[in-house]
């Protein structure tokens, strides 16, 4: 080290460029470069082998060789970064760099540290000094990350012109969008057919079991448990199968139905994507992976509410970008918004709330347009709830069960009383058995708490909601004094949204070819003690079993790279690191698209199971959010 800073003071004199003395001081910069690189790479060397031991059961990587090759390109790494950084003149904009790098990295290894830990040990690490590692932990992987994470960051910075800006000046043409429109439709639909005709009439799993005993006996046994739009389209196709004599025709025809809404949908997102970036490729991968993704084949043909709440979600963050679009023309877009809003918000119970935190956000970074938007974020807060009450009167629809609210709580003083069930004092013993039977207590299961929430709801749940003060104070007694076990209840039951290995979402009722669990719930629940069901017959068995080793017996694990396609988790991060992008851009009128879809997912957090079916909406807007990130809004302006 002191040979290379000799020969580069040597240069400098002889170039007369630096006196002796800024010799010297460059020189005393590059060896303390040089120290903070090692320092550096051993702490990320540290941090990552930890992982990596926790991922292998024991101290098997630290013992590798591999070690050794790990440690060298970490150096690399960190070398590449920090010569990276040095090159940024504004010493402002390297700090604030270095800021959202290390923000960025430090939460994704937050995720990787305690998702490893739950998985191998079942818990996170005790106490606070467990938990201060934890962090520490983190901020190891943070630098291992850097150099992809700064390269993230660099590439945002370079794009000062967008590419719908470069293409612009190079002369290319906007695309056509009705014809990418019907293209992009044709495409999607025919290829979806196969899959149609492999699970012909439909997937009849989730809630339909439920749903459809109630549109067969009748409106006064619908409750507002399940969205009551949803409830009444089965029982209209019930009707109409009743009617023509074929239930299975019936539940054909509905998945037709849905197909054609969908396809319709991504279609619009797919030419939305080309008139944003001007790109062909952009919107022929976007339809490649609407159209063959057997995430979107196979979850299109599913009887659940949160396929059209899906489709609804997306044509309300495009017709958003619509409205944007049509500067002073906005009449038909705001008709169009408002009335796809209220659909939104009939269709999910959730959605409301992430809508009304979502019109806040919207509020208040509307500028010369404030009225305009308090006026249809009223229309569609009031339309969705007046919609769904005057349905609910018109029904004679009785209220559904209030538990689900609860679902975090629960989990939390049953897996509290579980673990402690020894040693829990007289008060503490009475408190947890008043709110969760003791019977209940090993039936927790860390992943679901629908086992759980079933058997209090049929016993104990009047306890919850007679005195919620009440409640919350007993809940937080026992949150104060085991905080580790509250803390590891609410991180495994959510662990599908923020671990990206996690497999528990597909795993927690099983999964097998022959099961019809795993990933994607593909069983026929529609047959039930007043309903004698509605036959499947496949028409391309083969290709239904291909589906079924994907789906069911989650053979996507062996997919390398594409394997994160099927994970909730990966749209998760996504999402975040498109609003953490917008948030370093300053670009607060870009990111309100984000602010629907995040609010919709914090909704999700609270709920008793990661599924994927509930994060389909964000993982349809996805490829809308990217686009809307790397393209341009002054690629579709248009005159007034």
């Amino acid at each position: 080290m002191n040979g290379m800073a000799e020969l580069l003071r040597e240069f400098l004199r002889v170039q007369g460029k630096v006196n002796n003395m800024d010799t010297y001081k460059y020189a005393g910069v590059i060896n303390g470069k040089k120290i903070c690189e090692m320092i550096l790479t051993i702490y990320a060397t540290c941090s990552m082998s930890y992982v990596l031991n926790l991922m292998t059961a024991g101290s098997g990587f630290s013992q590798s060789a591999f070690s050794i090759l790990l440690f060298l390109l970490l150096f690399a790494g960190v070398h590449y970064v920090i010569d990276k950084l040095a090159r940024i003149e504004d010493g402002k904009q390297r700090r604030r760099r270095i800021g959202y790098v290390f923000v960025t990295g430090f939460l994704l290894g937050l995720a990787f540290v305690m998702g490893y830990q739950l998985r191998m040990q079942g818990m996170t690490l005790l106490g606070v000094k467990g938990k201060l590692l934890i962090l520490l932990a983190a901020g190891g992987i943070s630098v291992a990350l850097s150099p992809f994470v700064s390269g993230w960051f660099a590439l945002l910075d370079g794009r000062k012109s967008t590419d719908a800006q470069e293409a612009a000046a190079t002369g290319a043409k906007a695309m056509h969008g009705g014809k990418v429109f019907l293209i992009s439709m044709a495409v999607i639909f025919c290829c979806w057919i196969p899959v149609f005709l492999a699970y012909y009439p439909a997937i009849m799993s989730y809630d339909f079991n439920r749903q459809s005993i109630w549109a067969y006996q009748g409106y006064i046994w619908f409750t507002t448990h399940h969205p009551l739009i949803h409830t009444f389209l089965i029982k209209c196709f019930f009707d109409l199968g009743k009617t023509i004599g074929s239930y299975e025709i019936a539940m054909a025809l509905f998945s037709l139905m849905q197909m054609l809404i969908l396809s319709a949908v991504y279609a619009y997102s797919c030419s939305m994507i080309g008139r944003l970036t001007r790109k062909k490729w952009t919107v022929a991968v976007t339809v490649l992976f609407f159209a063959l993704l057997p995430l979107h084949s196979v979850m299109v043909l599913c009887m659940t509410k949160d396929v059209l709440f899906g489709a609804f979600f997306l044509l309300f963050l495009l017709l958003l970008l619509e409205r944007k679009m049509c500067a002073g023309r906005r009449l038909l877009p705001d008709i169009a918004l408002v009335f796809t809003g209220i659909l939104m918000l009939l269709f999910r119970n959730n959605a409301v709330y992430a809508f009304v935190v979502f019109a806040l956000f919207w509020l208040l970074w509307s500028k010369k347009e404030r009225i305009s938007v308090l006026v249809l974020c009223v229309l569609i807060t009031a339309g969705g709830i007046g919609v769904n009450a005057g349905m609910k009167a018109v029904m004679g629809a009785g209220e559904g069960s209030e538990a689900e609210k609860y679902s975090v709580f629960m989990q939390q003083m049953c897996r509290t009383a579980r673990n402690h069930e020894n040693t829990l004092t007289e008060e503490e013993w009475a408190i947890l058995n008043y709110y969760v039977p003791c019977e209940y207590w090993h039936d927790y299961n860390p992943a679901i708490a629908d086992s759980i929430k079933g058997n209090v709801t049929v016993t104990a749940f009047q306890n919850w909601k007679d005195d919620i003060p009440q409640m919350l104070k007993d809940w937080a007694k026992i949150g104060l004094r085991y905080p580790n076990d509250y803390i590891d209840a609410f991180l495994e039951l959510t662990m599908g949204y923020w671990f990206p290995d996690d497999v528990s979402h597909a795993e927690v009722l099983g999964y097998g070819e022959d099961s019809h669990y795993g990933l994607i719930y593909t069983f026929n629940a529609s047959a039930s003690e007043v309903f004698e069901g509605v036959e499947s017959h496949s028409y391309l068995p083969g290709l239904q079993k291909w589906y079924q080793k994907i789906v069911n017996g989650n053979a996507y694990y062996d997919m390398p790279v594409l394997s994160n396609l099927f994970k909730p988790a990966f749209y998760c991060w996504v999402l975040v690191l498109v609003m953490i992008s917008f948030i370093y851009r300053r670009q607060k009128g870009k990111l309100v698209l984000c602010m629907l879809p995040f609010w919709y997912l914090m909704t999700l957090f609270l709920g008793p199971v990661v599924n994927i079916r509930y994060v389909y909406p964000i993982i349809a807007a996805v490829p809308l959010l990217l686009s809307w990130l790397f393209g341009s809004e002054d690629s579709f302006e248009r005159k007034k």
